[in-house]
């Protein structure tokens, strides 16, 4: 009248991958006499993610490694991730926790090292992707999950120009472009203002090697066309992209007074359009000066008529616009 009661090992209700090998393990020095993790499923075959890996896949696996046909498998899913914060920062949750280490995120909570270290709270690629695969490989396992509230991005400028964002900073300079920053040293020296490619492309080169990083964004906006050109007589000058250099600039047609008065640019077209668009780009830090020059009008009256573009330097006389020659009308027919 022997009675016999037994209690087997109660099965756990964690999230993730179990074993038990009620025979033991006779072709291993493995013995899982109580529920035990399938930590190595969970990180090489999804076994805490897939039902069917754990179950059948892993069952399997345990039998012929084992040499046994009784292997018991326990899946528990894992818990569905919490509503989404809504405060800034990059988050983890580790669904079926961090087996490798005594940490766990259970719920929603703030990867402060990494957006202290991984630029995970401005970079929205290094919370999402980078800190997963770091997570993954520090906890062995798979179903890490990120979710990011970060700095986004600014609005694009919609000034012409070359302008530039470093998303993550940059790391080997002191420089930092937080927000939309015009790129003045490409406009002056790359051209960077005129053409898009160099903007785009070439100075998207420049910054990722000069900063440490991979993510420099670069937005290039094409100068405004000229108005239309002036009718009346002078040296005008029009900047696109502004004089970044100095407060002035020539969003339309200006009249160059100075250039007039000071580099013949009212008389000379070589002046106007040669020399005063070197001065006005070193003076503005640009490249893209336009200057348009209006020499006088020729007469249509009959006669003789003088014009002395460089002045008259050994006399009083000067002829900047034409002039009717009545002295040589007079005494030389």
């Amino acid at each position: 009248d022997t009675v016999m009661h037994w209690n087997g090992p109660t099965k756990p209700k964690a999230s993730g991958c179990f074993v038990l090998t009620p025979s033991g393990c006779p072709r291993q020095g493995f013995d899982a006499k109580d529920w035990t993790r399938d930590s190595w499923g969970e990180q090489n075959r999804k076994a805490a993610e897939s039902q069917s890996q754990c179950l059948s896949q892993r069952k399997k696996d345990y039998d012929s490694w084992c040499g046994a046909s009784d292997t018991q498998m326990v899946w528990n899913a894992p818990p569905k991730p919490p509503a989404a914060p809504t405060s800034r920062g990059c988050y983890v949750f580790t669904p079926t926790g961090c087996p490798k280490q005594s940490y766990k995120a259970l719920t929603w909570t703030r990867d402060t090292w990494g957006e202290a270290n991984r630029n995970s709270l401005r970079s929205k690629s290094q919370c999402l992707s980078q800190r997963k695969v770091d997570f993954d490989n520090w906890c062995g396992a798979t179903d890490t999950v990120m979710h990011w509230n970060g700095i986004p991005i600014p609005d694009e400028p919609t000034a012409s120009g070359c302008y530039v964002l470093t998303p993550s900073g940059c790391p080997r300079q002191g420089f930092d472009a937080k927000a939309w920053t015009r790129d003045t040293w490409g406009e002056q020296n790359r051209k960077a203002g005129e053409s898009q490619s160099q903007c785009l492309s070439q100075r998207k080169k420049d910054y990722d090697s000069w900063c440490g990083a991979s993510d420099t964004m670069m937005v290039w906006n094409a100068p405004p066309a000229p108005p239309s050109p002036p009718s009346l007589q002078g040296c005008f000058v029009f900047t696109p992209s502004g004089c970044p250099k100095q407060g002035f600039k020539a969003l339309s047609w200006t009249r160059d007074s100075w250039g007039e008065q000071n580099r013949n640019a009212y008389r000379s077209e070589s002046q106007c359009l040669s020399q005063r668009k070197v001065d006005y780009d070193n003076w503005c830090g640009s490249t893209d000066t336009v200057m348009h020059w209006n020499g006088p009008t020729k007469p249509k009256a009959s006669g003789c008529f003088v014009l002395t573009p460089s002045g008259c330097p050994r006399q009083g006389f000067d002829a900047k616009d034409w002039t009717r020659d009545s002295w040589g009308e007079q005494n030389r027919k």
